[in-house]
């Protein structure tokens, strides 16, 4: 059974009546029948015309085929109107015509194939592909266009889909206005779109209507146009995956093509998201081909963390905790790169934190028994601060100078120790590893009379301190290696280490403020204070708050290799006004400091007494130059003060019960002298002794005496460690400063101090440069000195004496 429209069913109904109607109308000859039939005929013939010199043969054609019932009936009724009288044809050829036309229907009509009733099928599916696909071929906008590859995005219970807009072989998709696209499903403009696929002609195009997902629309849109296009924060660049798992905080991972390198541009990344880049609440950490963006709904570094023993104690890995990462995790680094090397540099403006990153990374070394010896280019009252718990710190390139030639030297003496062990430095080599801090590196290298030789020796150092366990810290507002030779292979040498940037501009100021030593890594720029910046509406409107933001210190990336973390260090607390400091908290539990080994310092005591005060001043006539690694003595051997007899001018000034310390300020001579003298004096008879460190004519025997009490030491002096320093002074009869630091393990500026007091207590001589001091006091007086200085300074003799 055959199935046949209603309109095929009209049509050929029409044919029925036609074939009554064509032989009887002409006879009548009535201009009002004639003229509607020639109307119909001229007008189908116009548009077949039309359709032909238009130069489209299938329209022409198909308009062909449903003009010839109208063009052939309107012929033949011509026909018999003109042709005289009745014959038999004019009855017989509407009959034949009539038959023609009902059996030529399919054809004419161009868009109905008589099947059966049980072959028929829907010109669409049924389902959602279908519904979608039909909605589109029925729309005015579709201009003959249909959908291929309809895809839901989201499930067969979400509207939101994506298909491919197909235009005829031959001819390209044409324009189409978003709105009427979007009216064609009855959703918002904002969630449809019309866009071109990548390698594919204009034949073919995307649609997508996603009326549920419409933020996600948008991002796509915002992510194509301003991040992932050619002149974009991050040329092509695809998401790969998005995480909001914790509260006030998404993180957006992308990557560019396979064989390129992501490029971040931060600062069009903060305008693409509409972050202002002074509020800090977006982080990009690019990795080879992959960046990871981090959106916070506040900066992630309002709060500051405090530094513990703990955090700067080496883990099982080598590793450091030096601040905390802007994702919550800890920011380690390792103290020695993947080839040994203990280098690396620390790059930060005034007030950026740079001090404190120092003291921190002097306390990790500490804590890992590493020695350290700072200096920088002018006095520092915070790292002075920090000179109490290292082995040497000091300022100035004279100090700077003779550090390097003492570093330069212990090479060849622990080349030696190398030897006899049989391998280069490390962990389980007979001496401990040395870092030297150069802080304001190029105002030391720029010094006109030691620039030079600095540049020299630091070199040296960098080149070939590993296999000896030296490495050099580079630190500064901005680095510059070129004065050193080969800057490019020693740049692979301190790149490989700690790499620290604390608050500067990010990009190419980044690698020239670093000299290169940050590689390719991608540095945010960071600025003075967060969110600190008035936006122009609100300056327009007058409503601009002048409280500022809150500081940015220690805010900066560590890097390593090509990669940045971007960070905040740990705070501790450095004094510059005489406050307690927290220093004692991140260094050794029992404060003792790391020096070099008995071995090292005699060794350098015997090349020129390298290892001297190097605090100083500089000799008359200067010091000489260190040339190749042979470095020149510190200082200038000086006259030592002349001897002089005191026994005559002692008596004549003991006229009453007098303390040691009242005869040694009246008598004109050193103070060891005066106490020998007083020794000899009292055994000769010529003199009394009344009590610990009393004296008095031999005619005042029997005259009473009090208590000579205790004496005032200057502050942060521990009176225990002063008697400690005399009784080890005494005994070994070497007054040198270095031995003392070393066995009482105390930092060099603390020695000085003590060696001061001994020498106002006659104990040991004046200074003489770099020289080891004269010991004034005899080994077999030692008892009675150590007792007398007990008694002045209060300190109780230990139990185990």
């Amino acid at each position: 059974m055959k199935r046949m429209p209603m309109k095929a069913k009209v049509e050929r109904a029409v044919y029925g009546a036609s074939v009554i109607v064509l032989p009887v109308l002409p006879e009548l000859g009535e201009a009002v029948v004639n003229a509607p039939v020639a109307v119909a005929g001229s007008g189908c013939l116009w548009w077949l015309y039309r359709r032909v010199k238009a130069g489209d043969f299938p329209k022409a054609l198909k308009t062909a085929q449903r003009a010839l019932p109208v063009l052939s009936g309107a012929a033949l009724y011509a026909a018999n109107a003109i042709a005289p009288g009745t014959s038999w044809w004019q009855i017989a050829a509407p009959v034949a015509w009539g038959g023609l036309m009902a059996g030529w229907l399919p054809v004419t009509r161009a868009g109905w194939t008589p099947t059966d009733e049980s072959e028929a099928v829907e010109p669409y599916p049924t389902d959602f592909a279908g519904v979608a696909a039909r909605m589109w071929a029925d729309s005015k906008v579709s201009q003959e266009t249909w959908l291929e590859n309809i895809e839901q995005l989201v499930g067969a219970d979400h509207p939101d889909f994506v298909a491919d807009v197909v235009a005829p072989a031959g001819t390209a998709v044409p324009r189409m206005d978003l709105v009427d696209v979007a009216a064609v499903y009855g959703y918002p403009v904002t969630t449809v779109s019309l866009k071109e696929i990548d390698g594919v002609g204009p034949g073919r195009m995307r649609l997508t209507v996603a009326p549920t997902r419409a933020p996600q629309s948008r991002f796509d849109q915002m992510w194509h146009d301003y991040i992932a296009s050619a002149g974009g924060a991050i040329p092509g660049a695809q998401v790969v995956a998005i995480d909001d798992d914790v509260p006030g905080r998404v993180m957006i991972l992308a990557a560019v093509p396979a064989a390129q390198i992501a490029r971040v541009d931060h600062e069009r990344l903060c305008s693409a998201f509409g972050i202002n880049p002074s509020e800090m609440r977006l982080v990009a950490d690019a990795q080879g081909r992959e960046v990871l963006i981090s959106l916070y709904d506040e900066a992630p570094f309002k709060t500051v963390r405090k530094a513990t023993r703990k955090l700067l104690t080496l883990d099982a890995y080598g590793r450091f905790t030096i601040g905390t990462g802007h994702d919550g995790r800890d920011a380690k680094v390792h103290m020695r790169s993947a080839s040994g090397t203990l280098h690396g540099f620390l790059v930060g403006v005034t007030g950026s934190g740079k001090t404190v990153a120092m003291a921190l990374m002097c306390a990790a070394y500490a804590n890992a028994g590493v020695v350290s010896w700072v200096t920088s280019a002018r006095p520092d009252a915070q790292m002075t601060a920090v000179g109490r718990y290292v082995d040497r710190q000091g300022s100035g390139p004279l100090f700077t100078v003779r550090m390097l030639r003492a570093a330069v030297a212990l090479m060849g003496v622990r080349g030696e120790i190398n030897s006899e062990v049989g391998h280069d430095f490390s962990p389980h080599s007979p001496y401990p590893a040395l870092v030297l801090v150069l802080d304001e590196f190029n105002s030391q290298v720029g010094d006109p009379e030691y620039g030079d030789e600095i540049a020299e020796l630091t070199d040296i150092l960098a080149r070939e301190g590993r296999k000896f366990g030296i490495g050099v810290l580079f630190a500064g507002q901005t680095l510059n290696l070129d004065k050193l030779g080969g800057a490019a292979s020693l740049r692979e040498q301190v790149q490989g280490g700690v790499g620290i940037v604390l608050r500067i501009a990010g990009g190419i100021a980044a690698r020239q403020a670093t000299g290169g030593l940050a590689g390719d890594a991608e540095l945010a720029p960071v600025p003075d204070r967060l969110g600190a910046a008035v936006s122009l509406m609100d300056r327009m409107k007058g409503t601009e708050d002048d409280r500022p933001g809150q500081s940015t210190q220690g805010a900066g990336h560590v890097v390593t290799g090509s990669s940045a973390l971007f960070m905040r260090t740990l705070h501790v607390h450095l004094p510059d006004d005489g406050s307690p400091d927290g220093l004692g908290d991140i260094f050794p539990a029992d404060s003792a400091i790391s020096t070099l080994t008995d071995r090292e310092a005699d060794a350098l005591y015997d090349l020129g007494d390298l290892y001297g005060d190097w605090n100083a001043p500089a000799p008359e006539g200067g010091e000489g130059e260190g040339v190749g690694g042979a470095p020149m003595p510190l200082v200038f051997t000086t006259t030592k003060p002349t001897k002089t007899t005191v026994k005559d001018q002692i008596i004549a000034a003991v006229t009453r019960r007098m303390t040691a310390k009242e005869i040694r300020e009246a008598v004109d001579a050193a103070g060891g002298t005066v106490r020998n003298a007083l020794s000899d004096l009292v055994q000769d008879g010529r003199l009394l002794q009344v009590d610990h460190g009393v004296y008095a004519p031999v005619h005042d025997a029997g005259t009473e005496h009090t208590d000579a009490g205790t004496t005032a030491l200057p502050d942060g002096i521990d009176a225990a460690l002063v008697v400690d320093a005399a009784e080890l002074i005494i005994t070994s009869q070497f007054g040198s400063p270095s031995m003392v630091q070393r066995k009482l393990r105390i930092g060099f500026a603390l020695v000085e101090q003590l060696m001061d007091v001994l020498e106002e207590r006659g104990i040991v001589g004046p200074s003489d440069g770099g020289k080891a001091r004269a010991v004034l006091a005899r080994v077999d007086a030692a008892d009675d000195v150590l007792r007398e200085l007990r008694h002045d300074l209060g300190v109780e003799l230990p139990t185990d004496h």
